[in-house]
């Protein structure tokens, strides 16, 4: 069945447990390796390359979303660039569904802070929805197919 064949996805946030938004769009996700390179001497006096494995590390996800759409969002945004609140520690995650609104996939992100934040733009002679966009940091990501 063509139905079966074409599966419309959508990404929500989910805050404590409710699902408050529905995002636009969600940059990939994505994991790096550090190498750092090692020089020796071997016992006959040649120089020896090699490298060992540093710190894994994730990139920063960015955030789509019309403007100003979910209060509940919006104020864990606020809350979150509030420099009082720095030492605070927010989990965030995003909710994969499908075209019945059903779960498919959860991304649980752990200590996540704003890294950058941008409002709508407008340009004249132009109608549409002003979006936002939002870049977090985060220390780490779970994933869990459901």
């Amino acid at each position: 069945m063509l139905d079966d064949a074409v599966v419309t996805y959508q990404c929500q946030v989910e805050l404590g447990g409710l699902r408050v938004e529905t995002l636009k769009s969600v940059s990939a996700v994505t994991a790096d390796q550090e190498y750092i390179d090692v020089v020796s001497m071997a016992p006959s006096g040649k120089i020896q390359w090699d490298y060992v494995q540093g710190l894994p590390g994730w990139k920063n996800v960015t955030l789509t979303r019309s403007a100003d759409k979910s209060e509940v969002f919006t104020k864990w945004i606020q809350e979150a660039r509030d420099p009082a609140a720095t030492g605070d520690e927010r989990d965030l995650v995003l909710v994969f569904v499908n075209a019945r609104n059903e779960p498919v996939k959860k991304m649980s992100f752990a200590r996540v802070h704003p890294v950058s934040w941008s409002g709508p733009g407008v340009t004249a002679g132009e109608s549409g929805v002003g979006e936002e966009t939002l870049e977090l940091r985060y220390l780490d990501v779970d994933t869990k197919f459901l």
